[in-house]
C-alpha cells in the first residue's frame, strides 16, 4: 500500500494537489491511502490565554480545520480515494513532518503556494521548509 499525506489550506493549490493524488491513485498498482492534513497555526498570546479558554481554542481550531478540509475531503471522496482527514496544532512545517513520520507516509503532496502574504510570488515558506525537512519524496503542484 502507498500512503500519501496531503497538506491542505484551503487554497486552489491544495485542490490541485488533490487532483494529483486522484491521478496517481488510479495508476497505481497497489492501493493508496490519502491523510488530509490541516494545521492550523497556535494562538500564543497572554492576552488570548488570559481570556480565552483552552476548550474555546480547540473550538476554533477545529472549526477553521473542518472548513479548510471541507472542499479538499469532498474532491477526494469524488474520486474514489480512501481518504483520511487531520487537523494538527502548530508550526505548519513541523506538523507535516510529525505526521509523515506517524503515518508512515510514503510522499507528501502539496501545493507549491499556499495561503500567505506573498502566495504568488515565491514558492511558499512552508512548502520550502517541507522539502528542506522531508526523509520522503515531496511533490508540489502548481
Amino acid at each position: 500500500m502507498t500512503t500519501l499525506l496531503i497538506p491542505v489550506d484551503g487554497s486552489d493549490y491544495s485542490l490541485k494537489a488533490v487532483d494529483y493524488a486522484a491521478s496517481r491513485a488510479r495508476e497505481s498498482k497497489s492501493p493508496v491511502e490519502v491523510h488530509l492534513l490541516n494545521v492550523q497555526m497556535q494562538i500564543v498570546s497572554v492576552n488570548v490565554k488570559l481570556f480565552v479558554s483552552a476548550e474555546s481554542l480547540e473550538s476554533y481550531y477545529r472549526d477553521e480545520g473542518n472548513r479548510a478540509l471541507e472542499a479538499p475531503l469532498a474532491r477526494a471522496k469524488n474520486a474514489g480515494l480512501n481518504v483520511t482527514p487531520h487537523i494538527g496544532v502548530g508550526d505548519p512545517a513541523k506538523i507535516i513532518m510529525d505526521y509523515a513520520k506517524e503515518k508512515k507516509a510514503h510522499e507528501i503532496v502539496m501545493g507549491s503556494h499556499g495561503r500567505g502574504a506573498l502566495s504568488g510570488a515565491v514558492l511558499g515558506s512552508v512548502a520550502q521548509k517541507v522539502v528542506h525537512l522531508a526523509s520522503v519524496p515531496v511533490v508540489l503542484v502548481k
